[in-house]
């Protein structure tokens, strides 16, 4: 790894290097202290009907679909966004921007769903990766889901979105740089020893492994009990992933979300994946929303977390016992 990890001095501030990110992280226990009087927005969940739902089957079911899997209603519906950021309508701006709903019933969130279900939720992601990535026009496609309003989302009806672009963010393509640099220096794929590194049950960053996949939490965590989800097979996206893979996948996003959901904090999670790199290695990011990101973040791009990673590890260890 690009620096040697040691453990945290018990109470005490320490600055960790993400390098692929080129971010910069202070990990600090003691911020969690502070007294704090605004209102929080964290991840409430829905009622368990709401007739004025357009996600609902008795509305959506009157909207074009792009695709579903299961009939009468559905298991798993694709829609087009009715308000895109992209489309190939815009000359500029061009692009796929849909909606998964996962579930056609309201009030249950993915943490609520079985894994079969979320199973389903991710062969409508690999589905449409495959379909969208036809297109040559498009480089890059992010499968995204805001839980919760400080995530993001704009509706209670459990859904997540895909957003396929024609251009990469310079963002993107620096970590793509890194991640060569650093095979090309060490050797090995940085997220092949990642995986490798944290899928041991030694490592106080580990929450869980299997025989396909390493979940940790990554040692300059950004957000407040951040986890990750890395393939050990060197894949580039989700349409690659054989339907053991998949079943595996789905009990992991059971039990991470239903961590995050007794905490009831509000969370964003994502794939990444860029089509026009197949040696990149996908992995899933689970981002809880717990702290707003203020003036250092914003300024200094320098990310406070009162959380340290082993404490977040720590937690989820005990809540995913029950499932995986």
């Amino acid at each position: 790894m690009p620096k040697k990890q040691s453990p945290l001095k018990k109470g005490q501030p320490e600055i960790r290097e993400n390098y692929i990110h080129d971010r910069f992280v202070i990990i600090a226990p003691g911020r969690s202290k502070r007294p704090d009087q605004t209102k929080k927005l964290e991840c409430k969940k829905a009622p368990e009907q709401d007739k004025s739902c357009v996600f609902c089957p008795a509305n959506i079911d009157k909207q074009k679909y792009i695709y579903k899997i299961g009939s009468k209603p559905w298991d798993v519906k694709v829609v087009p966004n009715k308000f895109p950021i992209v489309s190939k309508k815009f000359d500029e701006a061009y692009g796929v921007h849909e909606v998964v709903i996962e579930t056609p019933k309201h009030g249950k969130e993915i943490s609520d769903l079985p894994p079969a279900q979320i199973e389903k939720v991710l062969q409508a992601y690999q589905h449409r990766t495959r379909e969208i990535s036809k297109d040559p026009k498009i480089k890059y496609i992010f499968i995204f889901k805001n839980q919760g309003g400080r995530a993001g989302a704009s509706i209670d009806h459990a859904h997540s979105q895909i957003f396929a672009t024609s251009f990469l963010t310079p963002h993107i393509i620096k970590r793509l740089t890194r991640a060569k640099e650093y095979e090309v220096t060490h050797g090995k794929c940085y997220y092949c020893e990642l995986a490798e590194k944290e899928g041991k049950k030694t490592s106080p960053l580990n929450i869980y492994s299997d025989q396909h996949f390493s979940v940790f939490a990554p040692y300059a965590s950004t957000y407040n009990y951040e986890a990750w989800v890395i393939p050990h097979r060197h894949i580039d996206n989700i349409t690659t992933m054989t339907p053991a893979e998949l079943k595996s996948f789905a009990k992991i996003i059971k039990c991470l979300t239903q961590s995050i959901d007794d905490l009831d904090i509000a969370y964003n999670f994502y794939f990444h994946q860029a089509v026009t790199d197949s040696d990149e290695h996908f992995y899933f990011r689970l981002c809880p929303r717990k702290a707003v990101q203020a003036g250092i973040e914003l300024g200094s791009r320098l990310i406070v977390n009162a959380v340290p990673p082993e404490e977040a590890a720590k937690y989820y260890r005990e809540g995913i016992k029950a499932i995986c």
